[in-house]
């Protein structure tokens, strides 16, 4: 049976993350702890070799940016891999600004965060803290960082149940604003392309449709809302021919990514229905290429770089004895509706219904 850095943490009474920082040569580990910890290793015959050299200094900290990768290691080549949404690279050079300043080297880590594997796991908790970006964490991930008494923070979503320091935009406001808005143009029959029900950000999002259609006064109907599968276009096409087949009786559409509605546009066109004549569209996240479709996007705009800084000024808090505490803290960014070309006044027979 293959030792694992668990059974070592165990059997010295250390953590993971001192057994992780023995194994990689970090400086910081005390001589008495150091030679306990490869007493033991030697001991339940850990594979030394597999230790890799650290000629970092003592004072130089790493902190890892966790992102979503491959679901696991039997993906083919031949299979289609959904990458990270295009926001993360903006959230990561907002981590990285705050690195730079502060002299914090910065990892890349790519794991399938509902389910990594051990060896992920074991990456983890070699760096001095860590963000996450995405909005499914494996309860095991979040276990395995508390036990190593690893600091960490979550961008750009939060973990239900589970308090953690995270930050996020509000996408329950942001929603809930895009349905007022549409109500106040007449629409009384407003649909929903959401995400997978996995993420929370996709229930916050059908949080806040359903609360902008109570405030506007509209009736809550199931049937108006479709889950994709993924946020890409090609997700967004697919439920958008759902939606259709079922009612045609929609006059606005609320999309939980840019992505998703660009592929329903293309849905709503080859059904013979105009953007935004017949449908007006809201997407979600404003990424650049909003302003530039045809017709141009409307969208909920939330400061991805910003969620980055304040991730990354957060865990530094925690990465300090002295100014660190015991709150787990969920920060939330505004987020505001931006209006262009593809969003208009109900049709006429929307009014007259």
């Amino acid at each position: 049976m293959r030792v694992k850095l668990r059974d070592v943490a165990t059997r010295a009474n250390v953590s993971v993350a001192t057994v992780s920082r023995v194994l990689n040569n970090y400086p910081n580990v005390d001589n008495a702890t150091r030679h306990q910890v490869l007493q033991v290793l030697n001991e339940l015959g850990y594979p030394m070799m597999e230790a890799r050299p650290q000629s970092a200094p003592a004072d130089i900290r790493t902190i890892i940016v966790a992102t979503d990768g491959l679901p696991d290691s039997k993906q083919t080549e031949n299979e289609e891999v959904h990458t990270p949404a295009n926001f993360i690279h903006v959230i990561i050079n907002g981590i990285e600004l705050v690195a730079r300043r502060s002299g914090i080297r910065m990892s890349i880590l790519r794991t399938h965060m509902a389910d990594p594997s051990p060896e992920d796991l074991t990456h983890f908790t070699e760096g001095d803290g860590v963000i996450i970006i995405g909005g499914v964490i494996s309860p095991a991930l979040i276990t395995a960082l508390e036990e190593a008494h690893i600091p960490f923070v979550q961008a750009a979503a939060h973990a239900g149940k589970h308090e953690i320091n995270c930050v996020l935009g509000d996408y329950l406001q942001g929603a809930t604003e895009a349905i007022t808005t549409l109500a106040g143009l007449g629409h009384h029959h407003i649909a929903m392309i959401n995400g997978p029900s996995t993420t929370t950000t996709s229930i916050d999002k059908l949080s806040g449709y359903k609360l902008g259609l109570c405030e506007a006064g509209l009736a809550f109907d199931p049937n108006l809302v479709v889950p994709a599968r993924y946020f890409d276009a090609q997700d967004g096409y697919q439920a958008t021919q759902t939606l259709i087949q079922c009612t045609r009786n929609i006059t606005a559409i609320l999309y939980a990514s840019d992505s998703l509605a660009i592929g329903g546009i293309r849905a709503l066109s080859e059904a013979g229905l105009e953007v935004p004549a017949n449908v007006s569209v809201v997407g979600f996240y404003n990424e650049p290429i909003a302003q530039f479709t045809i017709p141009s996007l409307s969208s909920i705009h939330v400061n991805w770089q910003r969620i980055g800084t304040i991730a990354a000024q957060r865990l530094l808090t925690l990465l300090e004895p002295e100014q660190s505490d015991e709150e787990r803290l969920r920060i939330v960014l505004p987020m505001h509706v931006v209006l262009r070309d593809s969003i208009g006044p109900a049709s006429h027979h929307e009014n007259q219904a």
